[in-house]
């Protein structure tokens, strides 16, 4: 019984996994703390008021017990040292604080990567204006962010004939780019096989941003947008311009002429007033007044 219960004890835990259970393997601490500090003596150092203050030397022992006074631990920071140099701390917290310190480093450096990837703008040699535009937009926002951009003119079948051609499409395509944003040119194009390519990137001093917002294709649409972000509806042709102002004259003169039949038609007499009012029904247009059905 007493073997079996020494076996027992002596089995580390187990974990459940995909290969079947495996023992839990306990995790080395990358300090020496407390009792693991195996040096008869050593250096103190211990923090108050956030200043450290030097202890000296003394026995390993002492400065355990003074660590528990203190609801603290005893950590070898320096074990190379002569003697090594312990510190009493929260070893909780000093660990919790170096993890974060290596999760700020590792996201620092992974968006510095991120940022110094190098981006590729394809062209062809015979790329038309709209797809010239959408390509310089595109290496644009590469630069504004902060990547290095590699322009490649790829050259097919017979293009190989006249290098020449793509040479002109690269040199307008980094010339357009260069009045967008300050550029450095740091390879000007040169053949690779079947390919020239030219290597830029933000000009120094200029700092990266985010990407813009929206292509160029928006711009008439903002363009017809006023100071409160309203779209103003642009004009239309030139000749809807004259019909309204031909239809509203022809409204006034119509209205004018209502007026003045039931104007006449109060200051008739009540016995004539059959008469006047056939009379009136058509009454006789003056000369150059406008048509009535028209204006409708």
């Amino acid at each position: 019984a007493s073997g079996s219960a020494s076996m027992t004890a002596a089995t580390p835990p187990m974990m459940r996994g995909r290969g079947g259970p495996r023992p839990i393997l306990p995790v080395e601490e990358p300090y020496r703390i407390n009792q693991r500090i195996r040096t008869p003596e050593i250096r103190v150092i211990i923090e108050e008021d956030d200043e450290e203050k030097n202890l000296g030397v003394m026995p390993t022992f002492e400065a355990i017990k003074m660590a528990q006074e203190r609801d603290l631990d005893l950590v070898e920071i320096a074990p190379m040292a002569q003697p090594p140099v312990c510190k009493i701390m929260d070893y909780g917290r000093f660990k919790y604080l170096m993890e974060r310190k290596q999760r700020e480093a590792h996201r620092a450096g992974k968006a510095g990567r991120a940022a110094s990837e190098m981006k590729d703008v394809q062209l062809s040699p015979r790329i038309d204006d709209h797809d010239m535009e959408f390509k310089i937009d595109r290496a644009h926002r590469f630069l504004q962010e902060g990547h290095p951009v590699r322009m490649v003119v790829r050259f097919l079948g017979r293009d190989m004939r006249h290098p020449e051609v793509g040479k002109q499409a690269l040199d307008t395509a980094l010339e357009h780019l260069g009045k967008l944003i300050p550029i450095q040119v740091d390879a000007s194009p040169r053949m690779e096989g079947r390919q020239m390519v030219a290597l830029v990137r933000l000009a120094k001093g200029v700092k990266a941003t985010k990407a813009a917002a929206g292509p160029s294709a928006d711009g008439a649409a903002r363009d017809g947008a006023d100071a409160d972000g309203v779209a103003t509806p642009a004009p239309a042709d030139d000749v809807a311009v004259p019909i309204a102002a031909a239809g509203g004259a022809a409204t006034e003169a119509a209205s004018d002429v209502a007026s003045d039949v039931a104007t006449e038609a109060k200051q008739a007499p009540p016995a004539a007033a059959s008469t006047t009012s056939a009379t009136t029904a058509t009454p006789a247009e003056p000369a150059g007044a406008p048509v009535l059905s028209a204006a409708s």
